[in-house]
């Protein structure tokens, strides 16, 4: 079977989303996948897929529309694929509209699908609704990787097929981590991302600012604009910039907190990451962060930058009862984000 796999958004959580697919299904299957690079893409993203996948780059861009769909619809039909998953907003956008007419099913895994944001006007979210009706002419079945974005797009768009494959994170680098977390001197919190609104940077920086007496050490591993990194850093953050996964695995094991201050997730695969390191989770209470989070287990929920600062004083006051409290079952974890039952849910939303 010939499986495509277009990708506009080709960094962070979503393009590990998708070497993760590729890497799995090609082991059965003619795996391609079309990309557009972006200033946030790997420089070596060649070396991050197997050699038995194909990869074609095709730059897919809102402001080259036309062309995007028509070099897109171009390849597409040079492979004739039996399926087509597209990925992101955008990339779900083009990709629907360019397989327009060709047999190939269609899949589309929007990874936090663009009505879900939090920091854009009801008009805008209006259009973004709008546009996913309009690529709605071309069927396709939707990928939700939470309930939170499933419910979202039953609520908007009540005619689409939705299935639920929750993310999964390749866990066999953390089941050998010691994990002592219990270092003693200044204690490490930290939060993998982009710097931008939806991660919630600015609120990251206050919480820093109003901690400062505090025994801790925040750390922002990710980067963005130079005047959103200087908010963070300007509130005593260090700012270590892109790490590679290796290096991310090692500084998570070497933290003691993992804070996140997102508005809006579609199911972080940092959260993740951090669930298997055996951190103890701070999370804002937002779509992607409370399907984590399952009956208050596995990590601590908060929805004012008051209460995080609360539950951090009482982190330092007490570690030991903090982390007994928030730390996640890491056998759960294993189980429930494993690439295992990923692909073999990936292969029955297919029906292969």
């Amino acid at each position: 079977m010939k499986i495509v796999h277009v990708i506009e958004s080709s960094a962070t959580g979503t393009l590990s989303i998708v070497t993760m697919a590729a890497q799995y299904q090609a082991d059965k299957h003619d795996v391609t996948v079309i990309f557009s690079r972006r200033p946030d893409t790997p420089p070596n993203i060649e070396t991050l897929f197997p050699s038995n996948v194909t990869l074609v780059e095709v730059g897919m861009s809102p402001k080259h529309f036309p062309w995007s769909l028509l070099a897109l619809r171009s390849e597409l039909k040079k492979i004739q694929p039996d399926v087509i998953h597209c990925h992101s907003s955008f990339g779900g956008f083009v990709g629907r509209l360019s397989s327009v007419f060709m047999r190939s099913r269609v899949f589309y895994s929007p990874h936090c699908i663009s009505f879900m944001r939090k920091d854009i006007s009801p008009l805008k979210n209006f259009l973004f609704k709008a546009f996913e009706s309009v690529a709605c002419l071309r069927p396709a079945t939707y990928i939700a990787c939470s309930e939170s974005e499933r419910s979202a797009i039953k609520n908007a768009l009540s005619f689409v097929d939705v299935a639920l494959l929750e993310n999964a994170v390749d866990l066999s680098e953390f089941k050998a981590l010691p994990n002592p977390h219990n270092a003693p001197g200044k204690k490490t919190v930290l939060t993998v991302g982009g710097i931008r609104p939806q991660k919630g940077f600015m609120e990251f920086a206050k919480i820093a600012r109003e901690c400062a007496e505090l025994d801790l050490h925040f750390v922002w591993i990710g980067d963005g604009a130079v005047q959103d990194r200087e908010v963070l850093e300007q509130a005593g953050v260090e700012v270590t910039g892109w790490k590679s996964r290796q290096e991310v695995i090692a500084l998570l094991n070497d933290a003691d907190l993992y804070l996140s201050t997102s508005l809006w997730e579609g199911m972080p695969v940092s959260v993740i990451e951090a669930s298997a390191a055996g951190l103890p989770l701070l999370l804002r209470d937002c779509a992607g962060n409370s399907d984590i989070v399952v009956d208050k287990r596995g990590g601590c929920l908060f929805t004012q930058t008051s209460e995080a600062i609360e539950l951090l004083s009482q982190f330092i006051a007490d570690p030991d009862k903090f982390r007994q409290a928030t730390l996640p079952d890491r056998k759960a974890v294993f189980q429930r984000f494993s690439v295992e039952r990923f692909a073999r849910h990936l292969e029955e939303i297919y029906q292969i």
